[in-house]
């Protein structure tokens, strides 16, 4: 006689596979997910000189705590106005603890500015907390 198959046994087994299955899934997507999330870079790592060539534009945080912008349009930085390249600026910079660079310029009547750090090396300008991202700038080869 052949071997008896319990049809129970076999959904069972068919069921607990597939849980297994969609449990294995689940945890890949969830890993995935939560590696899109913010990325504290080490303050330690930030300070060089971040460039878009597309536009000359470059800001250099420096190891002291302070920064110096040059080729930034009244756009790039969020103030009103036309289009034009504004004077070069500096200030300080203070990182925060979680992916974002505070910009606190000198000249008076200019907003804060927050770069959004992607890594050490790359870094978006967002001049409004709540708007877009005006510029993206990345990080020089170290000379």
């Amino acid at each position: 006689m052949g071997t008896q198959i319990d049809i129970k046994t076999v959904r069972e087994t068919g069921r607990s596979g597939f849980v297994a299955v969609l449990v294995a899934l689940m945890a890949i997507l969830v890993a995935g997910c939560t590696g899109m999330g913010p990325v504290h870079v080490d303050p330690d790592r930030l300070p060089g000189v971040y460039r878009n060539d597309d536009t000359g534009a470059e800001i250099r945080l420096d190891t002291d705590g302070r920064f110096s912008a040059v080729g930034f349009s009244r756009d790039d930085v969020g103030i009103a106005g036309e289009n034009a390249l504004l004077d070069d600026f500096g200030g300080t910079w203070d990182p925060t603890p979680s992916n974002f660079v505070y910009l606190e310029p000198d000249p008076v009547g200019m907003s804060d500015i927050q770069l959004w750090t992607v890594s050490s090396k790359e870094v978006h300008l967002q001049p409004d907390v709540d708007g877009p991202i005006t510029l993206t700038l990345v990080k020089a080869e170290e000379s």
